[in-house]
């Protein structure tokens, strides 16, 4: 999953969004679809907005061991960071996906359906990138760090 797919999928997904925004005021689509592109930026932003923090400020970032993730300089608490941006990237693309999908139907049915298919892909890409990628990359750099002290 590379950085570049998420941002290009990024982009198309707030390029249609905004396209059913306009189209709703021009008639062409449900008038639903005039808050789309206005939802669907915040969504980017928030997320886009969550990984620039993080990326800024590494010490601002919680994890499973923080104690050993503290006590990493920061050139390797970045390099830690930088491995967890494709999970905001991808929850983006995720989230964007969802906000076109439940504006495009209007049955109940299939927002809730939507909507779990979202959470679990989410619940996913936080196991991968958060719970899993993150912590391996703290204890290689802190095998590292004992590797050069001992």
């Amino acid at each position: 999953m590379r950085k570049r797919w998420s941002h290009a999928t990024n982009t198309a997904l707030l390029l249609a969004s905004t396209g059913m925004g306009v189209g709703a005021y021009a008639g062409a689509f449900p008038a639903r679809f005039g808050v789309l592109s206005f939802i669907s930026v915040l969504t980017a932003a928030f997320f886009y907005g969550g990984a620039w923090w993080v990326a800024r400020s590494p010490s601002v970032f919680n994890m499973p061991n923080q104690a050993a993730y503290d006590a990493l300089p920061e050139e390797s608490q970045r390099k830690v960071v930088a491995c967890t941006l494709p999970f905001f990237y991808w929850s983006t693309t995720i989230w964007l996906g969802f906000l076109i999908v439940g504006f495009s139907f209007e049955t109940t049915a299939a927002l809730v359906v939507a909507a779990v298919l979202a959470n679990i892909a989410e619940g996913a890409l936080a196991i991968r990138f958060l719970f899993l990628k993150a912590p391996r990359k703290v204890r290689e750099f802190q095998e590292a760090g004992q590797d050069r002290s001992g």
